[in-house]
């Protein structure tokens, strides 16, 4: 007897009037921005995963709760340092000061009050740009040498 591939589930049998919100492995992947099998590994630790006969689904309750739960603290933290990281108070006091050399693009452009783009290049010019591990930090020094070699 042959047997033929079974026709794909129909999830909305199993979901009407349920309040929980359910998804599969590769949506929920892409809607947590995690590697397929990482995810996979993820909501069999959450126990939010549900098999059906050859497919699963997730919960997406239960994976937020579980989040909320587990890893809140760390993401408080995460964020609190990222926004410390990218903002410094009075940034062109603490250059003028010598106390910060090297400055990244982004803190380059507000320094200068110009544009991201323009000061990318303006530091390209000057031969300020040096690249450690992957960033690119410009040497505010040479960037002012630069600009004062344009005097009128």
């Amino acid at each position: 007897m042959n047997r033929g591939k079974s026709p794909p589930i129909n999830l909305d049998k199993y979901l009407v009037g349920k309040e929980h919100r359910y998804c599969t492995y590769n949506e929920g992947a892409r809607l947590y921005c995690m590697n397929y099998w990482s995810f996979v590994t993820f909501c069999k630790e959450a126990g939010a995963n549900f098999k059906l006969r050859k497919t699963a689904i997730v919960d997406l309750n239960i994976v937020d709760k579980y989040i909320e739960e587990n890893f809140k603290e760390e993401y408080e933290r995460e964020v609190s340092e990222m926004a410390s990281r990218r903002k410094i108070e009075d940034l062109a006091d603490v250059v003028k000061k010598g106390k910060k050399k090297y400055v990244r693009y982004a803190e380059g452009a507000e320094l200068y009050s110009i544009g991201l783009h323009t000061f990318e290049n303006l530091a390209k010019e000057a031969k300020a740009t040096r690249k450690v591990k992957g960033v690119v930090l410009c040497n505010t020094e040479k960037i002012d040498a630069f600009i004062e070699s344009f005097e009128e």
